[in-house]
């Protein structure tokens, strides 16, 4: 298994583990759901109130874990259609000029450029001004780089990675294996390209992709080093690892001991679809529970920026 696979795969696991934590964080969360019809006097007294009645410290946790579960799968649905609408931009955005050399997707463009996409079907895409400007073995390392990331569906791996990074927010270990994974992507693809044509055609490919457009293709100095012939460092954020695991431990035990002790209020369903202000009264908790976490996390990104 090379690097970048075991980092996807610990990654992967890392997603599932998680979703299985929040799925019943946010099923403990619902368990005091109630469907049977309110009577008048149950109405009256909670368009009255418009609050949740019985609020307890187990009620608040249980309010807290649901709203956390629900802006992890909102952002991990959001970042899936985000990703997805992006891809199918770019390459329906091509003006193709047909098939390339290697079955590559040829597209008009002044600029070197060469990238694989397709999720089910990754495909490579060559640009006119790549065909034109690299020399023969250059293309040649250039196509073998981009045919190593189709072979290993890199681009669904890609995709997961980063939906898993965006809906994990919370932890940071999922943002550090996202950003290794994708270094260790980068050079497998390389390491496939000198064994077919050598170092020299990849180096000299590279350097005038980063000439064309530096903001583009940026080369790490591990990259280059890599190319020079050391071997690429797996670089795991271990500590970040165990304090995320940490974290999905203390989140699934406060949820089996709210499951256990029941302590969630009991709010009935069919009163909430009654009237106008109850279906406020349901959404407002959970909908603000949701935007808080996702204002701290905003915040956050901005002081890590």
């Amino acid at each position: 298994m090379t690097p970048a696979k075991a980092v996807f795969v610990l990654h992967a696991g890392l997603g599932v583990v998680a979703a299985g934590v929040l799925l019943f964080a946010l099923a403990t969360a619902a368990g005091g759901l109630r469907f049977d019809a309110p009577s008048a006097a149950a109405l009256a007294e909670a368009c009255a109130s418009l609050v949740v009645p019985d609020l307890s410290v187990g009620s608040v946790a249980s309010l807290a874990l649901g709203s956390l579960a629900a802006a992890v799968f909102i952002l991990g649905a959001r970042s899936a259609v985000r990703q997805l609408l992006a891809s199918r931009r770019i390459v329906r955005g091509l003006p193709r000029r047909g098939l390339g050399p290697d079955g590559a997707v040829l597209f008009a463009h002044a600029q070197p450029r060469a990238f694989c996409a397709g999720l089910l079907r990754p495909r490579i895409y060559l640009s006119t001004g790549a065909t034109s400007t690299l020399s023969a073995d250059e293309l040649g390392a250039v196509l073998a780089h981009e045919a190593h990331h189709a072979r290993v569906r890199d681009p669904l791996r890609v995709f997961v990675v980063r939906g898993v990074s965006d809906a994990l927010f919370f932890l940071p270990a999922a943002r550090k294996l996202a950003e290794r994974h994708a270094a260790l992507a980068e050079m497998a693809a390389d390491a496939a390209a000198v064994r077919k044509g050598g170092a020299q055609p990849l180096a000299s490919a590279l350097l005038t992709f980063e000439a064309a457009d530096p903001a583009v293709v940026g080369i790490a100095p591990e990259r280059v080093d890599h190319l020079l012939g050391d071997r690429p460092a797996w670089q795991l954020p271990v500590a970040l690892l165990a304090w995320s695991l940490t974290a999905l431990t203390v989140v699934a035990v406060i949820t089996a001991r709210l499951e256990a002790a029941q302590h969630g209020p009991a709010l009935n369903v069919p009163l909430f679809a009654a009237e106008a202000c109850m279906l406020l009264m349901a959404a407002a908790p959970v909908v603000f529970g949701g935007l808080g976490i996702l204002g701290v996390r905003r915040v956050l990104a901005r002081r890590a920026a």
